[in-house]
């Protein structure tokens, strides 16, 4: 039976017990937890290449967008280290509204998230108004960024595989025992790769 300990604010361990456990962390981080699954599991959650990603969302007083630009959700596409502009799908025609000034990944995501976050502002909001004009600009209220591969316990915005078809990707697409790894093929995964169901679970 699976069970994990962990360590309350007062200082207690809490020993928790389980039929099944699905592990949802991120890859990388799993294999540095401590376990009795074996080391080619961990190897295997280290096959994972962790991808940087950052985004900063911009509070705008006015939805100019879309009164002087007719844009109503969507994106755009960047020749620049934004890499993409997001436009909000929802809330047209109201007062205020948030857009997303760079969604972007690799080297441009490290490059940002080294910045103190007015500087990343700074970088995007110059880089924004060669697009959108002053307004981009003038009309902005509030901001926030995030760089995922920074973010204690993501460590990134998901994971590549070097390799689907190896014998990482498949050992980690079936359980350990009664733990079914949920974040390796899904919710980490690169964009457009395919999760594989995992097998019942034998008794």
């Amino acid at each position: 039976m699976p069970r994990s300990r962990t360590r309350t604010p007062s200082g207690r361990t809490r020993t928790q017990r389980a039929d099944f456990v699905v592990a949802a962390m991120p890859p990388m981080v799993m294999a540095r937890l401590k376990h009795n699954l074996g080391t080619d599991i961990t190897a295997a959650l280290k096959y994972a290449v962790p991808t940087p990603v950052g985004k900063i969302g911009l509070e705008y007083r006015s939805r100019w967008w879309e009164t002087d630009e007719h844009i109503y959700g969507g994106i755009t596409p960047t020749d620049t280290d934004l890499a993409t502009i997001w436009y909000p799908s929802y809330g047209h025609q109201g007062r205020r509204g948030t857009l997303i000034g760079y969604y972007n990944f690799g080297a441009n995501a490290v490059a940002y998230s080294d910045l103190p976050h007015a500087q990343r502002l700074a970088r995007a909001v110059s880089r924004g108004v060669k697009i959108h004009g002053d307004k981009y600009r003038t009309e902005l209220d509030h901001s926030f960024s995030v760089a995922w591969h920074r973010t204690p316990h993501i460590e990134a915005g998901w994971v590549d595989w070097p390799s689907q078809t190896g014998p990482e990707y498949k050992l980690l697409n079936q359980p350990a025992g009664h733990v079914y790894f949920a974040a390796t093929g899904s919710a980490m995964s690169s964009p457009g790769s395919t999760a594989r169901s995992p097998r019942p679970a034998r008794s």
